[in-house]
C-alpha cells in the first residue's frame, strides 16, 4: 500500500492567502460600511439646514410640529436633526378641467402642506451629507418621525452654514 503525504507548496499557500484577502474585502465592504459610523470616524462635522415638504396632511396636524423637536428617520430609527422652523400652507394640486381643456390649481379642503426646516450636524462627503449614516440630499424622499406626527416627504432645499 502506498501512503500519500499531505504536502503544502508555494501555490497552496498563495491560494490560501488569496482566499483570506477576498474574505476580508467582502467583510469590509458589506459589513463595516453598512454600519455608517465607521465611515464617519475621525471626520469633522458641519451644520446644515434642510427643508422637507410634507404634502396632503390632515389640517388637524397643523400645530403638531414645533421648534426644538427632535427628528428621526423612520427607516433607520436614528436622529437626523432638530426642527428649527415650520411653514404651513393650503394643500394645492393640479387637476385637469375638462370644461375649459386646461390644467388648474385646486385647493383641497381640510388638507395642508407643511414645510419643516431641520438643522443637523452632518459629515460632508463628495455625494451627500450624512446625518448618523442617513443621506441628506435635495430630492431625496424622507420618512420623518416626530413626537406627534409621522410624515413622508421630499427634501426641497439644503443650505450649508
Amino acid at each position: 500500500m502506498n501512503k500519500r503525504k499531505l504536502r503544502f507548496n508555494g501555490v497552496d499557500v498563495l491560494l490560501i492567502l488569496l482566499a483570506l484577502a477576498a474574505a476580508f474585502v467582502l467583510f469590509k465592504v458589506f459589513i463595516l460600511n453598512d454600519r455608517g459610523g465607521d465611515i464617519q470616524a475621525g471626520t469633522d462635522t458641519v451644520k446644515i439646514q434642510y427643508v422637507v415638504q410634507l404634502q396632503n396632511l390632515d389640517a388637524r396636524y397643523q400645530e403638531s410640529v414645533r421648534r426644538g423637536q427632535a427628528v428621526e428617520d423612520a427607516i433607520t430609527r436614528k436622529p437626523i436633526g432638530t426642527v428649527v422652523g415650520v411653514e404651513v400652507h393650503d394643500y394645492e394640486k393640479v387637476v385637469f378641467d375638462y370644461d375649459t381643456g386646461r390644467e388648474v390649481v385646486s385647493r383641497t379642503e381640510g388638507k395642508i402642506t407643511m414645510l419643516v426646516t431641520i438643522e443637523a450636524d452632518v459629515v460632508e462627503t463628495d455625494r451627500a451629507f450624512l446625518a448618523n449614516g442617513c443621506d441628506i440630499r435635495v430630492g431625496k424622499q424622507f420618512s420623518l418621525m416626530l413626537p406627534e406626527i409621522y410624515g413622508v416627504g421630499f427634501c426641497i432645499r439644503l443650505d450649508k452654514e
